[in-house]
């Protein structure tokens, strides 16, 4: 059975569902993922104890077995369980039944789908460096996710204390960069009226005092916290602050990635390669003897990426589940694919997802061991 078992003496003796979570959303921040995916608790109470966590795949009859057995009270699945709106719920049902069962067993189930998909070492990330790609970018990056500027003037005594603070609590986070700012000064004015207690100034006068106008980047799952601690830090009774929208995309953060290949090497050659880093059968559209310099990848289903991978300068795009008709739009685009399968692409991503779970965990000081489901969930026959 493989495990990450980190645990330390002098932590509490059990979490819960929702301080798990909220270490799974620093590794694949809820707030990335795409338009209406479901993601998060999907079964069972945030105030559910814990001191075991499976990571797997996806949910099935044989995963839950496997909880069960090992004393498993939350189960961390990468594709969703419910993925549509349920009218109801029956256990003669596939989802209904599983999730009666999950009920039954006092087993939460949380999900991180398309967040972990678009997240920095996510899925596609693992993928990239298991087939020895270099060099790795985001092959479309994510222009859907709102970030936001705050900018707030603070007196040039107090500037580093703020930005300290404000970074401590995630602002100014930029790739693995953190308490980013930029600082412009300035002449603030202010005439506190009777009833004020100016941190600088005369009440009843008109005050200049010199400032920064201090601005940094806040992802939106930060911005409550950020405000707060911005609040609660700054000197003035009153505190001007702006906070707007912007278009800046998070760095890192988008579906598939592309890189290029250590050296310059057939496809049929690569083929063969990816096919045993992968331990699968590949389909491969392309021509065998054609040189392969640069390779887009997207773990799971990304047909839909053909275009861009052709955009990006790849010459071979491997992903999953691609259809007839995109094999043959990618054969006339002169883009070499290869299907090496959904489940195939994706499941490298478990034992990862576990072992940086185990550490975060670790760090936390939380008393909880993390399991890799042993169980191959791929519906297809095997030879």
């Amino acid at each position: 059975m493989l495990r990450f078992s980190l645990l330390h003496a002098g932590v509490a003796d059990l979490a819960v569902v929702s301080q798990v979570m909220g270490i799974v959303d620093g590794i694949a921040p809820s707030y990335i993922k795409f338009e209406a995916d479901k993601i998060g608790l999907q079964v069972g109470s945030m105030n559910a104890g814990v001191n075991k966590v499976l990571v797997t795949l996806e949910i099935t009859e044989e995963v839950l077995k496997e909880a069960q057995g090992k004393g498993v009270q939350l189960i961390l699945s990468h594709h969703p369980l419910i993925f549509t709106s349920l009218e109801r719920v029956l256990a003669e049902d596939y989802a209904g039944g599983l999730v009666t069962s999950l009920i039954k067993a006092e087993i939460s189930l949380v999900v991180a789908h398309t967040n972990l998909d678009r997240a920095r070492d996510g899925v596609s990330d693992v993928l990239a460096r298991v087939l020895g790609l270099q060099e790795i970018e985001v092959l479309l990056q994510a222009r859907d996710i709102p970030m936001y500027k705050i900018a707030v003037f603070v007196p040039k005594e107090n500037v580093d204390e703020l930005i300290s603070a404000m970074g401590n609590v995630g602002s100014g986070v930029i790739g693995d960069y953190s308490h980013c700012t930029f600082r412009t000064p300035g002449t603030g004015t202010f005439y506190p009226m009777l009833g004020a207690q100016p941190y600088l100034g005369k009440v009843g006068e008109l005050n200049e005092v010199d400032e920064y106008r201090l601005e940094m980047l806040v992802s939106p799952d930060r911005v409550e916290r950020v405000i707060a601690t911005m609040l609660d830090v700054h000197p003035y009774e009153e505190v001007a602050y702006d906070l707007y929208e912007v278009k800046t995309p998070p760095p890192g953060v988008g579906f598939g990635r592309v890189g290029n290949t250590p050296k310059p090497r057939k496809l049929r050659d690569y083929a063969e390669h990816w096919s045993d880093q992968l331990d699968c059968d590949l389909r491969v559209s392309g021509d065998w003897n054609m040189t392969v310099n640069r390779v887009a990848v997207c773990g799971g289903s990304g047909g839909e990426l053909i275009g861009v991978a052709k955009a990006s300068g790849a010459d071979v795009f491997i992903t999953g589940d691609i259809k007839h008709h995109a094999a043959h739009a990618a054969k006339a685009l002169g883009l070499a694919l290869v299907d090496a399968g959904h489940a195939e692409t994706e499941r490298l991503i478990v034992p990862e997802l576990a072992k940086e779970l185990q550490r975060r965990i670790y760090e936390s000081g939380m008393k909880v061991e993390v399991l890799v489901s042993e169980i191959d969930t791929s519906p297809w026959n095997k030879d």
